[in-house]
């Protein structure tokens, strides 16, 4: 307990300033790591706090942006700050004044927290290296799961970075278009952050070769006679193969993803030896907490919409009951768009419709994917889409038996008809791509789908009715005046 109060008094000395000076660092603080990651305990504790940064970001903030930038979501609220993201207009949600009171440059302070968790996870990822905790006896036998766990937080930190404030893969020939700033060592002065934006086929490489050396250095479990207790439920091997799988799958790097997708579910079409479909599409959805895993999951994130305060947008009424109202809420901002409803094309015996949504008696479809439960983990990376990945893939190369198996697995789960064998590739592709909006609607899939896809991203129900190109900047972040300031390299998304 001593080594964890401790470390928690040197964050400071170990993170960034705050918002007037998002990418500036205290400096000189080796001897503070020294003493605060000399045991394991300490060592977890610091771990502890960079999912903590990560979580705060992805399946909660992060999703919504996406949602609220592409097709599906119809916003009917008035905040300032989510209707930048609605109307895609990120050039004011960067622009616009950062204040104790005014939260609109939301984008930018969550920018600060995942280089946070970057930085956390390579100074940890140093001291393992440098056996700073040598002195603790059970250091040894946790050193590979320590770093397999920063090699892990780091790759997907600079992934889920990467999309926002990049153009996606293929908006140039060779990719040589800017990325992010990588950073392989942890920052300790401000001088190391004057640097320019590496290219995005270099920040794919580094986030590629993270999460292979996380593959090959995680357990494929928690074990409780060598892991700390903390551990339970973090980042597993599996963690890492299905965020590899995510990557290269955006990356439109087909093979290596369905290479990851088989040591993570077993090489059969339509049969899944790890990770098996949960029998009830709820299920996947009502998990609370670190140790509430359920067999679909893959990786999930336990900062609940309840607590990161989204409950406007997926009604999560801050109550354990399961609620289905058929008048919208007050209280709730986000709705399924129109456009959704024609693309999605559910069947009437659809589980999915049936259970994840609240049918308004005027027609509207309210999302209630997060709402069965008070506190509920979110789900990250899950057997479906890696199910739905690898069909696509399958029809893509024209083995339209072995996409028709992997697909009819996530089609039987929600009682829909299957697929058959004798259906046409052209057919089959639409049919997969229609069943991955049906079942990874509002999880933030859609808009990074269409930019893979290289499709323009429609208005949904937006009055301006105008596409936007897949690879142009209108939804591609972008940086405060304020850290070109400090950094003249950095080049800004106009």
């Amino acid at each position: 307990m001593k080594k964890i109060l401790f470390f928690i008094l040197a964050l400071p000395a170990l993170t960034f300033w705050g918002c007037e000076k998002k990418l500036d660092i205290v400096p000189n603080f080796v001897a503070v790591e020294s003493a605060a990651l000399s045991s394991t305990e300490s060592i977890d504790a610091g771990l502890s706090y960079a999912y903590f940064l990560l979580h705060s970001n992805i399946g909660t903030n992060m999703t919504l942006w996406t949602e609220l930038m592409s097709d599906e979501l119809f916003y009917k609220g008035t905040l300032n700050n989510y209707l930048n993201f609605y109307n895609r207009n990120l050039s004011a949600a960067a622009e616009e004044q950062i204040s104790g009171t005014d939260p609109r440059g939301v984008n930018n302070i969550k920018q600060r927290e995942m280089y946070n968790c970057i930085n956390f996870a390579s100074l940890i990822l140093r001291a393992a290296k440098n056996d700073v905790a040598a002195g603790d006896p059970t250091f040894a036998a946790n050193k590979d799961r320590i770093m397999g766990e920063c090699y892990f937080l780091r790759g997907v930190a600079n992934f889920e970075l990467l999309r926002f404030f990049s153009k996606p893969w293929g908006a140039t020939s060779d990719n040589s278009h800017p990325g992010i700033i990588i950073n392989l060592e942890p920052v300790d002065d401000r001088v190391s952050q004057v640097k320019a934006r590496s290219r995005v086929s270099e920040v794919y490489a580094f986030i590629l070769d993270d999460l292979a050396k996380a593959e090959s250095l995680l357990p494929d479990q928690y074990n409780a006679g060598v892991h700390p207790s903390g551990y339970n439920g973090r980042a597993y091997r599996d963690a890492a193969r299905g965020y590899l799988a995510k990557v290269y799958f955006q990356q439109q790097n087909y093979a290596a993803a369905k290479g990851a997708i088989d040591r993570l579910m077993g090489a059969t079409p339509g049969a899944v030896s790890g990770h098996a479909l949960d029998a009830d599409v709820l299920q996947t959805f009502s998990t609370t907490g670190p140790n509430d895993i359920s067999p679909e999951i893959i990786y999930q994130s336990t900062a609940s919409v309840t607590g990161i305060g989204l409950n406007s947008f997926w009604f999560n009424g801050n109550t354990a009951l399961y609620s289905r109202p058929t008048t919208i809420p007050t209280n709730v901002n986000g709705l399924a768009s129109n456009a959704f409803k024609l693309n999605a094309r559910f069947f009437g015996a659809d589980q999915r419709r049936a259970k994840l949504f609240s049918v308004m008696t005027t027609g509207e479809l309210m999302p209630i994917k997060y709402s069965s439960k008070d506190n509920m983990n979110i789900p990250i990376i899950r057997s479906a889409e890696m199910l739905l990945d690898r069909a696509e893939i399958y029809a893509m190369d024209n083995s339209v038996s072995n996409a028709v198996k992997d697909c009819n697995l996530v089609r039987a789960r929600a009682f829909i008809p299957a697929l058959s064998e004798g259906i046409s590739q052209p057919a089959l592709l639409d049919s997969i791509r229609i069943e991955r909006i049906r079942e990874l609607c509002f999880e933030g899939d859609r808009f990074w789908n269409l930019k893979r896809l290289k499709l323009p991203i429609p208005a949904g129900d937006r009055s301006a009715t105008a596409l936007l190109p897949w690879d142009g900047l209108e939804t591609v972040f972008k940086y405060l005046l304020i850290e070109q300031d400090k950094n003249p390299l950095l080049v800004n998304n106009y």
